[in-house]
């Protein structure tokens, strides 16, 4: 089914009218761009200021939780029924019993020792290559999930770089 759209108004429309659209459109990208930016700064403001008012809290936690760790450590018979201290309403400390875990410490020197020796140590992760796609799609394949997007010309804009600061009226 074709496409009909009524274009008459588009067709007689200047360029001095589309350079005002464009202005236009360039205006709105810059207070965007600003408030965008403006936000982002309060908001790495905020983060900073949040850090800087936590620090000694979370250094003084981070000191007492490994001082009550080696308390617990230093009495195991303390922590062998129940594992755990219950304090009141707040919250219990005591034993629990990890399960096994891998620490990766070198990812490449694991992938590479099971590449040359034990496959069945990594995962594949499969990608599909637009390239192969692409040259399959021209040759008259069908790929289900994928569209071959022909070269031709399309409308674009671009906006040079410290272009807010030359516009009039951009305020």
């Amino acid at each position: 089914m074709a496409n009909l759209k009524d274009n008459r108004t588009l067709q007689a429309m200047t360029v001095s009218e589309a350079d005002d659209l464009f202005l236009e459109i360039a205006r709105l990208k810059a207070f965007v761009d600003r408030e965008t930016a403006s936000h982002k700064k309060k908001l790495a403001d905020l983060e900073i200021a949040h850090k800087e008012k936590i620090a000694a809290a979370l250094f003084r936690k981070e000191e007492l939780e490994e001082r009550l760790a080696e308390y617990i450590a230093a009495n195991p018979d303390r922590f062998i029924k129940p594992r755990k201290h219950p304090v009141g309403q707040i919250g219990t400390y005591g034993v629990v019993t990890d399960p096994a875990y891998i620490l990766i410490q070198d990812k490449a020197a694991v992938i590479a020792f099971a590449l040359a020796d034990e496959p069945g140590l990594i995962r594949t992760e499969h990608t599909p290559d637009k390239e192969a796609i692409m040259e399959f799609l021209l040759h008259g394949g069908k790929v289900p999930g994928a569209k071959l997007i022909p070269a031709g010309d399309v409308a674009k804009l671009t906006f040079k770089k410290g272009y807010a600061e030359n516009l009039e009226g951009n305020k």
